[in-house]
């Protein structure tokens, strides 16, 4: 009986005794100091890599100011504080890798569109209309520019803008990657500038998946026939008019 009571004192009480006494020696002389802040990003949107480099370069040089502290001891919540200033980031985990790596995982937005700010500056749009901070257009990524004051002081219409242009497809004869601009017209609703001939296509409102395949196929049409043209209105019921450069 006395020897079964030594064990159980062993195994609940000394054992663990002298491993938290370890863990806190090991812990005042700097065995879990951090040396490395380790950021990853999650799923990150094809090409935009030259928007996300330097958010990710500023932010791991934010961190930096963690580097030396016991990982033992810092509150992750405050880190998390610090990542929701960081408008770029949809989403984080954050956590410890022993002995002495603070690890991140980071889901950055994907910029949807992007609107010409005052002095040649850029603003990114994500997919709920937030602008994000400006940038240089060295750093835009490969997405349309939204054309028109009324998208600067209207979140909504930024919204029903990103919903529009996401019901394009992402390649093809007429595609996101095929749009230069978009503006908006309170009478006729969306109409987007083609980046390769400049042709203005008016897509409107409702049904634009619809409209999009159509217009695809005109698109594929003109250039088989070289016809240049000048308007493409997809805005109709069941057809599409198109209007050359040399029509009235």
């Amino acid at each position: 009986m006395k020897k079964l009571v030594l064990k159980l004192i062993l195994g609940f009480i000394v054992i663990p005794a002298a491993l938290v006494g370890t863990f806190y020696y090991l812990n005042e002389h700097g065995f879990f100091n951090i040396e490395k802040v380790e950021v990853v990003l999650e799923n990150p949107p094809q090409g935009q890599e030259q928007f996300l480099k330097p958010n990710v370069d500023a932010l791991e040089e934010l961190l930096a100011k963690y580097k030396g502290e016991s990982l033992w001891n810092i509150k992750l919540k405050s880190v998390s504080t610090e990542l929701k200033k960081q408008e770029w980031i949809e989403s984080t985990q954050i956590s410890r890798s022993w002995p002495a790596t603070l690890s991140l995982r980071v889901r950055p937005y994907e910029v949807k569109l992007l609107y010409m700010a005052k002095g040649g500056k850029l603003v990114p749009i994500i997919k709920n209309g937030d602008f994000l901070d400006a940038i240089e257009a060295k750093q835009a990524p490969d997405v349309a520019i939204l054309d028109g004051d009324a998208f600067a002081k209207k979140k909504e219409l930024r919204k029903k803008a990103v919903d529009v242009i996401e019901q394009i497809p992402a390649q093809g004869s007429f595609s996101r990657k095929t749009i230069s601009e978009v503006r908006y017209d309170n009478k006729e609703g969306f109409w987007m500038t083609l980046i390769k001939s400049g042709t203005q296509v008016k897509i409107g409102e409702e049904q634009v998946a619809l409209k999009a395949a159509r217009v695809s196929r005109v698109v594929d049409y003109l250039e088989t026939k070289q016809f240049d043209a000048r308007v493409i209105d997809a805005d109709l019921s069941k057809k599409v008019l198109v209007r050359l450069r040399k029509d009235p």
